[in-house]
């Protein structure tokens, strides 16, 4: 048995998944309104609050029944994203959705084709899972139509592929056994060697000749040739050096270049992006595997409703490296433990890092720099000692209880599949066996900093950038007219942020 054959088996077994859960459907208001000047342990603690948490629980044939509902196509012009993945870190990949998104809703278009879109792994290159495993397909499909937002939706050929002329055969632009576009090659663009910023995948869509009509841009009605095939998929992405979703992404923060000359308050972000934050939620499994976590922390403190806090350092070795970004940021942990000291009393530190690039071994090319190097040492002992003793602890006195549950909750969780059942019933699949280990992490560090009382992050990250403005949001919505306790912490010290983040300042 090949690797791709095997890594095919696993791709159609995670577009899948969405059948399988047996899930929770979530009402959520997870997140209090903490004014910094009451931010203390008394407070109204969101992650606490299960009471605002409608949890219903549904049977998987119900699940089922409202998931094939949702998520039928329609003889419609249908976005499909014709790379092998999204590129980038997790909210690069974000950032890069919002556009495909947005370019959906400029023409019109109400369908996303579902097993098109892949998320995929930094650290494991050619590695990368469907859509469903990591976000709530039935929570979207059910509220897009509020936002004008498109559906996903899955891939059946007999309706969203036709042909013409009288022939029996038809041509498939999609590729249902490898989530691939237009006769792409899977063993090609899937190899762990492939660099895709140095290709431009357009160019090799429409080949061999029976997929010429898929290759087509026409984004305002389906593509047809008389007497030949015709397709409802539209084609869109492209991958080459920062891709165009990239830069379509950037068009859309033009508006916020600049902030309010009175109050220093960036321009809010366009109405299809809020609405992405608020739609775009995890995964039933990853959904309950944070709470889980985070009831599991809280459930060793004796304080009845304990404040938490999340950090997002950014302090891992590839942005010790990055000669832009890292000039926007404190790289040193100390410091930056340092600084949210002057934070009221605070009963529980979430910190979002990745451990694999801390405590790992620093690359070779940090060898040149000295200085780097001995601060990536220095953070990865006071980690260690956070971990071992609580933030600002020690031997001889106990800090503040500190979390890292990216990785650790990861590694809990388990993607029911439907290929395979034994006597004790459905089988799953991890995160490790689909390789997206680092990838999942990222899902749960971020949706676990939307659910603190006060968030802590630096400029120049997309990470910290879109928490802060995601909490933002959610403290509009409800109108409480309050701060949202998004501080930033930076080279010369920490403050707090009102409103949106700025736009990215570094790229």
């Amino acid at each position: 048995m090949t690797a791709t054959t095997n890594r095919r088996r696993i791709h159609i077994a995670c577009r899948t998944l969405s059948f399988l859960i047996s899930t929770y459907i979530f009402t959520v208001n997870l997140y209090s309104q903490i004014e910094l000047a009451s931010f203390n342990a008394s407070s109204s603690n969101a992650i606490q609050k299960n009471t605002t948490t409608q949890i219903k629980k549904t049977s998987f044939n119900d699940y089922l029944i409202e998931y094939m509902k949702l998520t039928t196509p329609l003889p419609l012009p249908t976005l499909t994203y014709y790379d092998p993945h999204l590129m980038g870190g997790f909210r690069n990949q974000h950032m890069r959705f919002v556009a495909f998104v947005n370019k959906a809703v400029e023409h019109n278009i109400s369908q996303l084709l579902l097993p098109s879109l892949r998320w995929g792994d930094v650290s494991q290159p050619g590695w990368s899972v469907g859509h469903e495993v990591l976000f709530d397909v039935v929570y979207w499909n059910r509220r897009a139509g509020e936002f004008g937002l498109p559906r996903l939706v899955r891939y059946e050929a007999d309706v969203l592929e036709r042909n013409g002329g009288g022939r029996e055969e038809v041509i498939p632009c999609f590729n249902v056994s490898s989530s691939m576009y237009s006769g792409l090659n899977e063993k090609k663009w899937r190899n762990k060697g492939i660099v895709l910023r140095q290709h431009s995948l357009w160019d090799y869509l429409g080949e061999p000749s029976k997929y010429a009509h898929c290759k087509h841009q026409n984004f305002d009605s389906h593509k047809e040739i008389p007497n030949g095939p015709m397709t409802y998929l539209v084609p869109h992405g492209g991958t080459k050096a920062s891709g165009r979703l990239w830069w379509e992404y950037d068009a859309m923060q033009r508006h916020r270049s600049k902030p309010d000359e009175l109050t220093g308050k960036y321009p809010d972000h366009l109405p299809i992006e809020q609405a992405v934050y608020k739609l775009l939620i995890p995964s039933p499994p990853i959904r309950r595997a944070i709470r889980e976590s985070l009831d599991e922390a809280i459930g060793t403190s004796n304080i009845n409703k304990p404040t938490v806090v999340a950090l997002h350092p950014r302090i891992e070795h590839d942005m010790l490296l990055h000669d832009i970004c890292n000039e926007f940021m404190q790289l040193n942990l100390t410091k930056i433990f340092d600084s949210i000291r002057i934070m009221p009393k605070f009963d529980l530190l979430f910190v979002a890092v990745s451990k694999a690039l801390v405590d790992g071994k620093p690359p070779d090319k940090m060898n040149r720099y000295k200085d780097l190097m001995r601060i990536a040492l220095e953070n990865k002992i006071v980690l260690n000692q956070a971990r071992n003793y609580g933030v600002f602890g020690s031997k001889d006195q106990k800090g503040i209880p500190m979390l890292e549950s990216g990785t650790s909750t990861t590694t809990k969780i388990e993607f029911p599949i439907m290929e395979q059942r034994n006597s004790n019933g459905l089988e799953v699949v991890t995160a490790k066996s689909l390789r997206v280990t680092e990838l999942v992490a990222s899902v749960v560090n971020f949706f676990t900093a939307l659910e603190a009382d006060a968030f802590v992050g630096v400029r120049g990250s997309t990470f910290s950038q879109d928490v802060f403005s995601v909490r933002y949001y959610q403290h509009q919505d409800r109108g409480d007219g309050v701060g949202e306790n998004n501080f930033v912490v930076g080279p010369n010290g920490m403050r707090q942020l009102f409103g949106p983040a700025e736009p990215l300042p570094c790229k």
